[in-house]
């Protein structure tokens, strides 16, 4: 489909068009990531600690900035996408972190006028915790953040030349493009990294809540949870077995 952006008021109807029809253009890999999306913000029935309400604040910014991600991958904007997944990550850890501690001071320092800062000690200490008591999605995480920086959450000449190219000696100049290129197999790469980021994190919290009953998930959150994986998985395969993908993984091992 063909999306203008000359204008503001072209890039804004674009943009309402582009989420309108990502079912239609990018198919199960949109409705994957859109069902994703829907389970993490519905799959708390109650909460059973109150205590932990600074993991309940991690929490709702992490649906937050996961709708973002969501969006921006449906506009065609891979190096928002990335930042906004980032973050989704960075408080996926916090929010498993506050789940089995409540104490502020484990959080942040507070100085004399009020002002509220985090050190690297209180970082430090929530990696440690993390490390300590749930391994395997500790390092799940770490290594999801590191493939984000090196794809996109940093700046580089790689993607300067994403929504920038020289124009023919005829017509000399530049051209630039508020959207990036059209290209599918992008967009559902996104789609499907949108919705793995979910699901990696709803394991972790799983996982955690067992331990520290801060809430309920949904009656079924079970079945729901594992048909969703079930076709992010099918979806990873067909990916795999693409000419992009096959070009791309020989690229890596030369």
């Amino acid at each position: 489909m063909e999306f203008k952006q000359d204008t503001i008021g072209d890039i804004l109807t674009s943009e309402h068009e582009m989420v309108l029809h990502g079912a239609e253009c990018y198919g199960d890999y949109f409705i994957n990531a859109s069902e994703f999306n829907h389970l993490l913000n519905d799959f708390i029935k109650s909460v059973d600690d109150p205590g932990k309400f600074i993991a309940m604040a991690f929490i709702f910014q992490i649906r937050k900035y996961h709708t973002l991600a969501f969006f921006s991958a449906i506009r065609r904007h891979h190096i928002q996408t990335s930042m906004n997944l980032r973050y989704v990550i960075e408080a996926g850890q916090w929010a498993a972190y506050a789940m089995g501690n409540e104490e502020r001071e484990k959080f942040c320092s507070v100085d004399q006028n009020g002002i509220i800062n985090v050190e690297d000690k209180h970082e430090k200490a929530m990696y440690k915790w993390l490390d300590d008591n749930f391994k395997v999605k500790a390092d799940e995480t770490r290594r999801l953040k590191k493939m984000i920086s090196g794809a996109g959450a940093h700046s580089s000449i790689t993607y300067a030349f994403q929504n920038f190219e020289m124009k023919p000696f005829e017509d000399a100049g530049f051209k630039t493009t508020f959207f990036d290129p059209e290209n599918d197999y992008w967009v559902k790469t996104d789609l499907w990294f949108v919705a793995n980021t979910v699901l990696g994190l709803l394991d972790l919290f799983y996982g955690v809540n067992q331990q520290y009953k801060v809430f309920k998930f949904i009656d079924d959150f079970g079945p729901k949870f594992k048909k969703l994986v079930d076709e992010n998985n099918r979806l990873k395969a067909e990916m795999m077995n693409t000419e992009n993908y096959k070009r791309a993984e020989k690229l890596m091992t030369k």
